[in-house]
């Protein structure tokens, strides 16, 4: 058994780095797109917001949660046989219990890492809206369209679509109002607005 648990060991480490570095869990685009999934929303005139993280399961069963399991069950069986040399088989509930207690520690480690980051990314997008922005790619009435802005870390860019489903000409400034995922939502800027608006004496010559 002592051969069984030392590859346990080994399988569940090597397994577990590769599964950290590959993973990109607690990766986050928090300046250009917060793809985490972070919803920030405004009503009106952009004088408040709702910020939903939503609902975040236990990693039970996540790649980095079974590696360590494997490799806490792996050395909790050596620590077994060390135990109780003459009855091996006394190893197996020691291993078990390890691996779950290890399991269960770091998927409560993952959730709370993930949860951090997930309001880290709402806290930043919610910083955004009200921001002042320039559409670099004019913004059809029912599709995505790409502005310029300035946020914490420097100019930036992000794809958008229109809050009013209305056609935004390009180098046109407009006010994002939310950020769903990596996209933004943006509404003409008032100075916009009033350019569209004739004058007084050509409106009545017409």
């Amino acid at each position: 058994m002592l051969t069984f648990y030392f590859i346990c060991l080994l399988v569940g480490l090597i397994f577990a780095v590769f599964s950290f570095i590959f993973s990109g869990a607690f990766e986050a685009h928090v300046d250009t797109g917060v793809d985490v999934g972070a919803d920030v929303g405004v009503d009106g005139d952009i004088s408040g917001g709702d910020v939903g993280i939503g609902e975040i399961h236990f990693p039970l069963f996540s790649p980095v949660v079974i590696a360590c399991f494997v490799t806490a069950f792996g050395g909790g069986g050596i620590i077994g046989l060390k135990i109780f040399p003459f009855a091996p088989i006394l190893s197996l509930p020691i291993a078990l219990g390890i691996g779950v207690l290890v399991g269960l520690l770091v998927g409560f480690v993952v959730m709370k890492l993930y949860k951090a980051v997930q309001t880290n990314a709402v806290t930043t997008a919610r910083g955004l809206v009200g921001t002042v922005a320039e559409v670099t790619e004019s913004i059809p009435a029912a599709s995505v369209g790409e502005i310029s802005f300035t946020g914490k870390s420097g100019r930036a860019t992000g794809p958008c679509r229109s809050e009013e489903n209305k056609d935004i000409k390009r180098h046109a400034m407009v006010t994002i109002t939310r950020v769903v995922g990596g996209l933004y939502y943006v509404r003409e800027h008032v100075d916009e607005k009033l350019r569209d608006i004739p004058p007084a004496g050509k409106e009545k010559e017409g």
